[in-house]
């Protein structure tokens, strides 16, 4: 009878320490989770695009089929000169 419970409390003990050892290791697991909200970008650089002209960043650029078939944006300091060209607007 004293076997019986002993094996059956080494049991016991045996499945709680394999389920801590599954718990410890899913967190391990989870750790390796990275958090997107501490790498935001800064939305000022990326909303200016370059103007294909001049080569200056623009935060408001025309879109223009060049001759070759090419999309170019254009500043509003080169837009007559693509306007001159005859560039069909997108």
């Amino acid at each position: 009878m004293i076997w019986l419970l002993m094996g059956a409390a080494l049991f016991i003990l045996l499945w709680i320490s394999y389920k801590g050892f599954i718990k410890m290791k899913d967190k391990r697991e989870a750790s390796k989770v990275i958090q997107m909200s501490l790498h935001r970008h800064k939305p000022s650089k990326e909303d200016k695009q370059t103007c294909s002209f001049c080569r200056k960043k623009s935060k408001k650029l025309s879109f223009y089929a060049a001759e070759n078939g090419k999309v170019i944006g254009v500043c509003d300091v080169c837009r007559p000169q693509a306007e001159r060209r005859a560039l069909p607007r997108l």
